[in-house]
């Protein structure tokens, strides 16, 4: 997955994502799983998400980026408590949470 859908899976399935996949409950697989296809299906029906230079065929932008809980939005408020979207880097890649919805 791209960081975009890693990030909004994740924050979807409430995991930090400094969570190691081994110390996942079966609970958390599910939900983990059921959001990945989530936020995979928003991308599509929103037809991608046009951060950079992305464009469609046609040259129109795709709308996933106005639909992101927690991707790039370090600082500002969690939708869902209020507190600030945290970034930090793991493997090389930036990657967006918050610390208190995700555990």
């Amino acid at each position: 997955l791209g960081n975009i859908y890693a990030d909004e899976a994740l924050f979807d399935a409430k995991i930090m994502p400094t969570r190691h996949s081994h110390t996942l409950t079966d609970a958390e697989i599910v939900r983990l799983h059921a959001a990945i296809q989530k936020v995979l299906q928003l991308g599509i029906a929103r037809e991608g998400a046009s951060i950079s230079n992305y464009v469609k065929p046609d040259g129109t932008k795709g709308a996933m980026q106005e639909a992101v809980m927690v991707f790039r939005r370090t600082g500002h408020p969690c939708y869902t408590c209020g507190n600030a979207v945290q970034r930090m880097v793991l493997g090389g890649r930036s990657t967006h949470f918050c610390a208190t919805c995700q555990k």
